[in-house]
């Protein structure tokens, strides 16, 4: 198996490790795990509890491929193990906000390739059929903060500041944001018909979440509802949003695993480079992620909208 891994940090000019782990076991096991920002900003022992959710479940991942439950197991036992790996790393940590990942998992088995995703870290087979989950929340998150900046931009001339003050509210909810004076009731309202109109979803559940803002946004993981989600985060999973399918290996040439920081999918190639050359023209066409490329966050001076990381593969023919 000829392999090409690239992992960048959202950083741009710092040493700070991102959320976005790697698992490589060539011929046993591929696999992206992209942690959860944590929104209070904490680290632990040098590490965001992002990071090191995803490193426990790979960690896990790890384990569960050596002694070969991945090929047979339930799909459902697989990213339960991972979950509670997150929950017992959290209690070791000593973690106050509840660490999250996400994980894209390719199996190795001797007549097929067992595909485990959960969450938006996607998968990429011979360069056409992805599977990939987006969230419901993230597009009314992303349809407001859009509307927010749009309002901000109005206001401020320096384009980092809208940037981070515009996540700032996302994060923190609209309703604070009424009550510091950032927001108007009005543009509250307007803001909240854009999601609404653009995520498809009832005013009621916009509301509900905007309001409380993305701080409140683990409490719709392993939940029911229309905003609820698959998360492994250490809580009991839930199967909305995830795959378990097994493709025979005549039929696979070339896999490619990768985590939401590229916002958009190369078109034509199937390596680091091509992705790359992707996301280079994605920030140039739209940098803040308000346009063609929308997304929860946008691009600074100091920062890309997320970490990136992409695994890219070509198994041995047989």
């Amino acid at each position: 198996m000829n392999i090409d891994a690239f992992s960048r940090s959202k950083y741009k000019h710092s040493a700070k490790p991102g959320d976005d782990v790697i698992l490589i076991e060539p011929d046993l096991v591929l696999a992206v795990f992209d942690g959860a920002t944590d929104p209070t900003g904490a680290f632990y022992n040098g590490e965001s509890s992002g990071r090191i959710a995803a490193r426990s479940a790979a960690h896990r991942t790890a384990q569960l491929a050596a002694s070969g439950r991945l090929i047979d197991t339930a799909g459902q036992d697989i990213f339960q193990a991972l979950s509670d790996s997150v929950r017992d790393a959290a209690v070791e940590y000593n973690i106050v906000h509840p660490p999250s990942t996400t994980a894209a998992i390719v199996v190795s088995a001797p007549d097929h390739f067992r595909l485990l995703a959960l969450g938006d870290t996607g998968i990429r087979i011979n360069g056409k059929t992805i599977y990939q989950h987006h969230k419901l929340i993230d597009a009314v998150s992303t349809a407001a903060r859009i509307a927010v900046h749009g309002i901000l931009a109005h206001r401020m001339d320096n384009a980092d500041e809208v940037e981070m003050a515009t996540r700032n509210i996302i994060f923190g909810g609209l309703d604070a944001a009424v009550s510091a004076g950032q927001l108007t009731p009005r543009e509250v309202t307007d803001v909240i018909g854009t999601a609404v109109a653009s995520a498809s979803v009832s005013e009621e559940v916009a509301a509900g979440f905007l309001k409380g803002g993305i701080r409140t946004q683990f409490t719709y993981t392993n939940v029911g509802g229309p905003l609820g989600y698959a998360s492994i985060n250490g809580k009991q999973i839930i199967l909305n949003g995830t795959t378990d399918i097994r493709l025979p290996r005549g039929e696979v040439e070339t896999i490619e695993i990768f985590s939401d920081g590229y916002v958009s999918i190369p078109s034509a190639g199937i390596h680091v480079a091509d992705w790359e050359r992707e996301f280079e023209r994605v920030e140039a066409l739209d940098f803040h992620k308000t346009g063609k490329f929308p997304a929860v966050k946008g691009s600074t001076s100091k920062e890309n909208c997320d970490d990136r990381t992409v695994v890219c593969a070509m198994p041995a023919r047989g």
